[in-house]
């Protein structure tokens, strides 16, 4: 199985709080397969067949499940809603990092991953944040020393200071 496969799978397992290679028929559970197979199939380029060995299952069941989901979405409202809210969680996390979300083993994993990029990259703005800070504070010491020293030497007037 392929870690998208497997992804997936764990995005639709943790939502419905099943497990989906439980061979029963019932409802929560084909339904649940179903919106695995079209997940997969509307967001990765996997054919029938890969999809349907990553369930032990042949290519006619995923096309069957596909046609069959598709119509029980148009009419199931909450169905619908839960296709809609998994399809969300699927394409954010592979708009945020197609390559990562690839070769993440599991969706944790992928959010793991993507948390210690945006960490590093936090930590490198905070160092640049510094530096420039520092650099700012110096100019103005630097800055008030001049004013200092032009005005021991008689090069300012206090009229030019105010200014």
């Amino acid at each position: 199985m392929e870690n998208t496969q497997k992804i997936v799978r764990e995005i639709v397992e943790d939502y419905y709080k099943i497990d989906i290679t439980n061979k029963t028929r019932r409802r929560l559970y084909v339904e649940a397969r179903a919106l695995y197979y079209k997940l997969l199939r509307e967001n990765t380029r996997l054919s029938m067949e890969q999809i349907g060995k990553g369930m032990n299952k042949d290519h006619s069941t995923v096309v069957h499940f596909i046609k069959q989901i598709n119509n029980w979405i148009q009419y199931e409202r909450e169905l619908r809603t839960d296709y809609e809210i998994l399809n969300e969680k699927l394409t954010k996390a592979i708009e945020l990092n197609p390559e990562g979300f690839k070769v993440s083993k599991t969706y944790e994993g992928f959010w793991e991953k993507e948390y210690k990029s945006l960490k590093t990259a936090y930590d490198e703005l905070q160092i640049q944040y510094n530096t420039c800070a520092n650099i700012i504070s110096d100019y103005h010491q630097v800055k008030e020393e001049n004013k200092q020293l032009r005005m021991q030497n008689g090069y300012l007037t206090s009229k030019q200071i105010k200014v």
